[in-house]
C-alpha cells in the first residue's frame, strides 16, 4: 500500500503521467484493492471521529450494591421463586436494566421474561426484598419498537444535560486537579447533550395515543407501554458473559424469539415526551431510581 508520508516527502512529481498511468491501469485488481483499502480506512477514521460519548462515564459503579458480588444472582433466585409459581411458566431469562418512566426518571429493574409473561420487579439491593412488581401478560403485547432514544425538536432538556455534564466535569476536576488546568482541558463542554442510548418500547395500546388524563398526570397509572434500556453497569463490565445480564439487547432477542408471530417489530427512535423535566434532570443526575452507597447513608 502507498504510504502517503512518501509522497509528501517525494521531491518532484510528475503529475501528467501520473494521471495518465491511472487511467491506463485502472482494471489492475492490486490498484483497485488499493483504492479499497484507502477508502474504507478513511470511512473508518470518520466513524471514530463521530462516535458518541460512552455514558456514564464519570459514575462510581463500586457505589452501586447490585455491583457486589452475587447480589443480583440472589435477587433473580428469590424472584423465581416467588413469581414463578405456574411450574408450566417457563423462564426465558432475567436482565437488570434502567425503565426509564412516562416523566423521564430512570429506575433500575429486574426484569424476569418467561414463557407467557414479562415481569417488571423493584427490587431492594440493600435488604434484598422485592418491593413490588408487575405483571404483563405477552398475549397483551401488539408492538415492540427499538431505536435511540431521542427528545422531541423543542426539548430544552438536551440543553440542560449539557450544562449539568459541563459543571460536573468542572467540579470532577476541581477535585482531582489544580483549578488552574481546567481552562485547558478540552473534554468540559456545555453543549447539548443527547442520551447517546438505545432502547426498546414495548407496547400494548393498540395503536391508540394515551390519554390526556394520563399523559399530563405525573400520578398516572396503567400506562401501556414500558420503556427500557441498559443498566450503567453494562459500561462497566469487562466480561461479555456478565454484561449480558444489564444488555437491554438480550431482552430484545429473547422477545423477537418468543412472540415474533404474535406481536410486530419495529425499528424507529424511541421519542421520550420530555421538554422542560427538571425534576427529571435532578432524579437522573443524582440516581436516585438506584440503590447506591450515598455517603453516610444508603438508599
Amino acid at each position: 500500500m502507498l504510504d502517503h508520508n512518501q509522497l509528501d516527502e517525494a521531491p518532484t512529481v510528475n503529475f501528467d503521467t501520473a494521471t495518465l498511468r491511472m487511467a491506463k491501469d485502472s482494471d489492475d485488481p492490486e490498484l483497485r484493492d488499493e483504492s479499497y483499502n484507502q477508502e474504507n480506512s478513511t470511512n473508518a477514521a470518520t466513524a471514530r471521529s463521530n462516535v458518541p460519548s460512552i455514558p456514564f462515564k464519570n459514575i462510581d459503579v463500586h457505589t452501586f450494591f447490585s455491583d457486589r458480588n452475587e447480589v443480583v444472582e440472589r435477587a433473580v433466585k428469590e424472584c423465581h421463586d416467588i413469581l414463578s409459581t405456574d411450574q408450566n411458566d417457563e423462564i426465558i431469562g432475567t436482565w437488570l436494566l434502567t425503565e426509564i418512566s412516562l416523566w423521564d426518571t430512570e429506575k433500575e429493574r429486574i426484569v424476569l421474561l418467561t414463557k407467557n409473561a414479562i415481569y417488571t420487579i423493584k427490587y431492594d439491593f440493600i435488604s434484598l426484598k422485592i418491593l413490588q412488581f408487575n405483571r404483563t401478560p405477552l398475549t397483551e403485547i401488539d408492538t415492540i419498537a427499538e431505536g435511540e432514544l431521542e427528545y422531541p425538536p423543542k426539548s430544552a432538556v438536551p440543553r440542560l444535560n449539557g450544562l449539568a455534564e459541563g459543571v460536573s466535569s468542572m467540579i470532577h476536576c476541581a477535585v482531582r486537579q489544580q483549578w488552574s488546568s481546567i481552562a485547558s482541558r478540552s473534554d468540559i463542554k456545555f453543549e447539548s447533550r443527547k442520551r447517546n442510548m438505545s432502547g426498546i418500547r414495548i407496547m400494548w395500546s393498540k395503536g391508540k395515543p394515551l390519554s390526556f388524563d394520563k399523559k399530563w398526570n405525573p400520578f398516572a397509572k396503567h400506562i401501556p407501554w414500558l420503556t427500557y434500556t441498559s443498566h450503567p453497569l453494562y459500561w462497566h463490565k469487562g466480561i461479555n458473559e456478565e454484561r449480558s445480564r444489564f444488555d437491554v439487547n438480550g431482552l430484545h432477542s429473547a422477545l423477537v424469539s418468543i412472540i415474533s408471530e404474535t406481536c410486530m417489530f419495529v425499528k424507529h427512535p424511541l421519542i421520550i415526551e420530555n421538554y422542560l423535566g427538571l425534576g427529571a434532570l435532578l432524579h437522573n443526575r443524582t440516581s436516585l431510581g438506584f440503590f447506591k452507597v450515598r455517603g453516610k447513608i444508603s438508599f
